[in-house]
């Protein structure tokens, strides 16, 4: 073979190189101009001030939170004209949310047991650990919701705290997606 056929070889085979590593590292580049841009935006928002502001809102939100008194009664805030109508929407919210979140719980543990059983992945067990510590993290979430809006109690002077909820609200409630009627408003 020749010199000339030798080197056009090398030059098709770098191009193709070339090529390839374009394809290859252009994720990677796309993530660090993305990096490069947020640690910029970050930068010009520390210089004009906006996190002291932030900073201020939350401390002062949080000492408000903890006065006694707070304006969060149960009948100012749903006692207008629109009350019921906004209580209804909110306990269908929550109600949908813990039926969400417990549909996807299940559904991840009878995929992760499919796993262990048929393929013994036993790597699927952590799987279904995690899809039952965030079902039942949301689902409690939303029964307390649910709680606090059905006995009309959701400051701390209405004893509609989380420590209420634990004392008065029956656990397996949490796990309840109240599919046929379950529980009514008001009971």
């Amino acid at each position: 073979m020749s010199d000339k056929q030798e080197h056009q070889r090398s030059g098709a085979a770098r191009k193709v190189a070339r090529g390839s590593a374009k394809v290859v590292l252009a994720p990677f580049r796309a993530v660090g101009q993305s990096g490069k841009l947020t640690k910029d935006q970050f930068v010009s928002s520390l210089k004009a001030g906006h996190f002291g502001d932030a900073s201020n809102t939350i401390r002062e939100n949080w000492q408000r939170a903890h006065k006694e008194g707070r304006n969060d009664q149960f009948f100012e805030i749903f006692g207008g004209p629109d009350g019921s109508e906004l209580l209804q929407t909110n306990l269908r919210r929550f109600l949908m949310k813990k039926r969400v979140a417990l549909a996807c719980m299940m559904v991840f543990v009878v995929y992760g047991g499919v796993c262990v059983v048929a393929l013994q992945a036993f790597s699927a067990l952590l799987g279904m650990l995690g899809a039952v510590m965030l079902g039942l993290t949301f689902a409690t979430e939303s029964q307390f919701r649910l709680w606090q809006l059905r006995t009309h109690r959701l400051s701390k002077e209405e004893r509609g705290g989380f420590e209420h909820f634990w004392r008065e609200e029956p656990i397996y409630r949490i796990l309840d997606p109240e599919i046929l009627g379950g529980r009514r408003h008001g009971s």
